[in-house]
């Protein structure tokens, strides 16, 4: 059984739910996953394959998720690699949106010119104001998120962006990519 790394990066936890639903997709198909936080000290030599998430605000990916690609990236260049993004400009899923998110992931990952995942998936984002991950965040973080959150209700009568037949097919072609290695 392949054992898989699920890492994500998150403000409110909206990418920490979509590493869990990319994780139920691969239990489902026999494989062995840990999803744990970005942050969270690893050795991750002793996964066969390695996913990674990260929300983007403002153009830019968390802080940990650079990080966890700096301390791991000689792991993630020769290990199988999959990358995912959750962002509110991929509410709707055009050309143009799709460019500007690679272009800020881009930002984050170009200067590793070995490091080529086999897939990246990107997913509209969501302004979630509760559960752990949000209380973690310190009382301004809170009320920013809390203000986009009613400004993304005001304009788009939702606040949840994520298509979750998307990330679950995408988990699944990630899958089969892996079953080549």
């Amino acid at each position: 059984m392949k054992k898989i790394l699920i890492a994500y990066s998150t403000w409110a936890g909206a990418t920490h739910e979509v590493a869990n639903e990319i994780g139920k997709v691969f239990r489902a198909n026999s494989f062995n996953v840990e999803i744990i936080a970005s942050n969270e000290s690893k050795n991750i030599d002793t996964y066969d394959a390695v996913l990674l998430g990260t929300s983007i605000h403002a153009g830019q990916t968390v802080d940990s998720f650079r990080k966890f690609i700096k301390r791991n990236i000689d792991i993630l260049i020769e290990e199988p690699t999959a990358l995912f993004i959750v962002c509110a400009n991929m509410m709707n899923d055009s050309k143009y949106n799709r460019k500007d998110t690679l272009d800020w992931l881009n930002n984050a990952i170009g200067k590793y010119e070995d490091f080529k995942p086999l897939s990246i998936g990107l997913f509209g984002g969501a302004t979630l104001t509760n559960g752990d991950d949000f209380n973690k965040l310190n009382i301004l973080i809170r009320k920013m998120i809390a203000a986009m959150n009613k400004k993304m209700f005001d304009e788009h009568g939702r606040s949840d962006f994520r298509d979750w037949e998307s990330i679950r097919n995408w988990a699944e072609s990630v899958i089969k990519q892996f079953d080549i290695y």
